[in-house]
Order: structure tokens, then C-alpha cells, then sequence
């Protein structure tokens, strides 16, 4: 009975030691780890999102990309911080449902290492653009010439990037043309190349082909957004000529496994403000993202659930062996 007591007693007091500690967070400065090199998409959206809720929560909330490959570094600082949420992960598509089918190991778990706490974007589409002196000027125009020239295909695609791959593997397969990937380690080099004509076809995000796209050099084919993205209407979906090729890029934010629920809520509490800005959604689709606000703790640990399913689907149609 003594033994029973003493246990009740030492679980009413860690409830107590969290509470008091929700009570008091933040208490310093919070690090929002970004797995991503500054200047990318996830770390521009961190940036954004940091400066707001520096003024919301009374302290600084500060940007720290640590760098590696795949982004895996950055996860595997967050997953072994301290749970006392003045560390958080801004963290995307690649982090959380990519590397898991393309890795055999990772140093930290997708599911077991972290708390969702907030959706930042659901949508962030790869586009399909190519150099302006190609003769295909829609996604079924560069289909057909791929079946009518099998090999003579190719498209340029940063390796880094775990959407724009997948984006790549899933047109040629489901369209059943040859295409033969060009990769590159990071998307300056290969945008230029794409708009000098080097690659005649590129798979990037929205906000690596824009300028290119603004100074004529290359052409918007299609998104592979499962709807059409809201900044561009009228260029369509990849899925509308090619079902089901559906591989949307999105960024959330989460925790080290641990955090108090209060931290959680509150955090995702100001997310949701920030994310109802009368600006940011202009800011968004400027950079080629979309949102459709924070969500719940709980419906954003579902959504992460149900995009890891669709990339264990995917990788097993493409025949994906983790390394």
C-alpha cells in the first residue's frame, strides 16, 4: 500500500512539475530548427512564421538551419532536445514521409520521436515547366512526344528534393514514357541549365521555376497538386492528364516527443493566427504555397499519418529499395 502511495504521490508531482512548467514557457528563447539551408522554401516560411510568434510569445523565437543530408541531421537535433518546448521543428514533406521509404535507418523515428503541434502549408505543389524552345505546350503534348521518341526524354530534378523525385518517377510510370532523370544537387544550377535549354523538361517547386517563367525562359506545364494551385487556376493539375500522379510538398510544425500538451496548444493557438494574417496567404502563393490554417494538434498528426501511407504506396509502385 506504501508502494501504491509513494507511486501516486511521484506521478501527481511530475503532473505538477509539467504544469508549472507550462506555466511558466516560454521562459527563453525558442529554437525552431530547420532542417533546410537558408533561402529554401521551408526555411523562408520558417522565417515568416518566427518573427510572428516571437511578438505573440514575449520572447524570441529564432531560426537554427542545421544542415545535412536529407534534412536528417536537423530531425535527429530536435528529436533529442530537451521536451520542455523551447525547441520546435519546421519540417516538410522529405523529414517526415520521404526519407522513412527511402532510408533503411534514420536516427530518429518519424512517429515515435515527435508531437504534431500545428499544419503550416498542405499545399506546395511541384511544377512542370519547360525550356521555351520545346515543341510540347501542354502536359499531354509532352506525353505524346515521349511515346512518340521513346529515350530521346529527359528532365532535370533536384536530388535533394524527395517530392520533386517521386513527382519525376510517378508522370513516367503512369504515363508509361521513357525519361530519363538529370539530378542535381540543389536547384540554381539546374534551373539555369532547364532555362539555357541544357534539360529541355524541369520538376521544382513553383517558387524555383517563377523567375525563370516571369522572363519567358521557360514555360508552365502543369502542377501536381491534386486540384488546381490557387495562385495559378488556370494551369492544370498533372493528375488531370495523368491519374492520380498527386505529390503535394507541406510543411508543419512539430515537437520533440514530450512536450507539455499546454505548450502544444499554445503554439498551435498562435500558428492558427498567424496562418489568418490578412497578408500571409498573398505571401504564400507568391513563393508557390498554400494553406488551409493550422488544424489541430491531433488533425495534423493524422494528416502526417495518412501522407506517410501515400509515400510507402508510391515507393512501392516505383519499386523504391530504401538505402
Amino acid at each position: 500500500m506504501a508502494r501504491i502511495s509513494g507511486i501516486l504521490i511521484g506521478l501527481a508531482a511530475l503532473g505538477l512539475a509539467t504544469f508549472t512548467q507550462a506555466q511558466t514557457w516560454p521562459s527563453r528563447p525558442i529554437r525552431l530548427i530547420v532542417p533546410n539551408a537558408s533561402g529554401s522554401a521551408t526555411d523562408t516560411m520558417a522565417r515568416l512564421l518566427a518573427n510572428d510568434l516571437s511578438k505573440a510569445l514575449g520572447q524570441n523565437v529564432y531560426v537554427e538551419n542545421v544542415l545535412g543530408p536529407s534534412g536528417i541531421t536537423g530531425h535527429q537535433t530536435a528529436a533529442k532536445a530537451e521536451p520542455d518546448g523551447h525547441t520546435l521543428l519546421f519540417t516538410n514533406t522529405s523529414g517526415l514521409a520521404g526519407n522513412p521509404v527511402t532510408f533503411k535507418t534514420l536516427p530518429y523515428d518519424p512517429v515515435r520521436d515527435f508531437t504534431a503541434v500545428a499544419m503550416v502549408c498542405n499545399l506546395g505543389p511541384q511544377m512542370v515547366s519547360v525550356n521555351k524552345d520545346t515543341p510540347y505546350k501542354s502536359m499531354a503534348e509532352l506525353i505524346a512526344y515521349g511515346k512518340a521518341n521513346p529515350g530521346k526524354l529527359s528532365y532535370a530534378v533536384d536530388a535533394t528534393v524527395g517530392a520533386a523525385i517521386f513527382a519525376g518517377r510517378l508522370i513516367a510510370q503512369r504515363a508509361k514514357i521513357e525519361m530519363a532523370e538529370v539530378s542535381y544537387r540543389g536547384a540554381s544550377q539546374m534551373a539555369l541549365d532547364a532555362a539555357a535549354g541544357r534539360v529541355p523538361v524541369m520538376i521544382s517547386s513553383i517558387a524555383v521555376a517563377n523567375p525563370f517563367l516571369e522572363t519567358g525562359q521557360l514555360r508552365a506545364l502543369a502542377v501536381t497538386s491534386e486540384s488546381r494551385f490557387p495562385g495559378l487556376p488556370d494551369l492544370p493539375s498533372v493528375s488531370e492528364v495523368v491519374p492520380g500522379v498527386i505529390v503535394d510538398g507541406w510543411f508543419v510544425v512539430v515537437a520533440p516527443k514530450g512536450v507539455p500538451d499546454a505548450v502544444v496548444r499554445r503554439v498551435n493557438k498562435e500558428i492558427a493566427v498567424f496562418l489568418e494574417g490578412p497578408d500571409i496567404q498573398k505571401r504564400l502563393i507568391a513563393i508557390g504555397l498554400a494553406t488551409a490554417g493550422a488544424g489541430t494538434p491531433e488533425s495534423t498528426g493524422a494528416f502526417i499519418a495518412r501522407q506517410q501511407e501515400r509515400w510507402r504506396v508510391f515507393a512501392k509502385e516505383l519499386n523504391i529499395e530504401p538505402q
